[in-house]
């Protein structure tokens, strides 16, 4: 057992005739695999020092994990922050949003339905997103890029969006469509920033702030 700022975290140990400690995390679960003939007090000394990356590692797996199952067996699905019943039917594919009610048709139950359900989903969300991109356009006129970056969804559960600049294409995660309208807004100007600047340098998220004053509290959504 090894505890870091109150997180407890169940070590496993196993035993391989290596030459040197690999460490990895499973939720909160450190497994070090160590050679043969390594004493437990080393083995324990090497997790001491590596307390702050096995933090940082764990808080990162928690991210992706919140975001990689954003939609959980039940009967509620958020589209942006509101929620609707989910009525599920067998029968050819097929998404339906009545009232507060979303109809979903598919011809068995199961995590594929789902997938379609996202996917059907999709139009919503780049509907909205082509508004944000045609809004936040001049920006890039202003310094000098004349194209119209294409815009597309899918399934990430890593990240929010990707700025392809060589392909001039924005792509955008479907699980955007949980979130306020807010949140979708930033990820498309922080995306078009990066044809402007490729990195994460400050002057990068000056241009953003410049545009979106607000911005740090939009991303602390995106973390919640």
């Amino acid at each position: 057992m090894l505890e870091i700022k109150g997180i407890r975290f169940e070590v496993e140990i196993t035993r391989k005739r290596i030459r040197n400690m690999y460490l990895r995390i499973k939720e909160n679960h450190l497994l070090v695999s160590a050679p043969a003939g390594m004493p437990e007090w080393q083995i324990y000394r090497f997790l001491e020092e590596k307390r702050d990356w096995i933090l940082r590692a764990y808080e990162r797996s928690l991210q992706k994990q919140k975001r990689s199952l954003i939609y959980q067996e039940g009967d509620v699905f958020y589209v942006y922050g509101k929620p609707f019943h989910l009525i599920r039917k067998n029968g050819k594919k097929n998404v339906e949003i009545v009232d507060d009610s979303i109809v979903l048709t598919y011809k068995e139950d199961s995590n594929e339905d789902i997938r379609f359900l996202y996917k059907s989903l999709d139009r919503y969300l780049l509907k909205q997103a082509e508004t944000f991109l045609s809004r936040f356009l001049f920006i890039l006129d202003d310094y000098g890029y004349h194209q119209i970056p294409e815009l597309n969804c899918r399934l990430m559960s890593s990240k929010w969006g990707v700025c392809h600049t060589r392909k001039n294409k924005i792509v955008i995660s479907s699980y955007l469509i949980h979130y306020p309208l807010d949140c979708l807004e930033y990820i498309i100007l922080h995306e078009l920033t990066h044809f402007i600047i490729p990195n994460h340098s400050r002057r990068f998220y000056d241009i953003i702030e410049r545009y979106m004053p607000g911005y740090k509290s939009v991303v602390k959504k995106l973390k919640q």
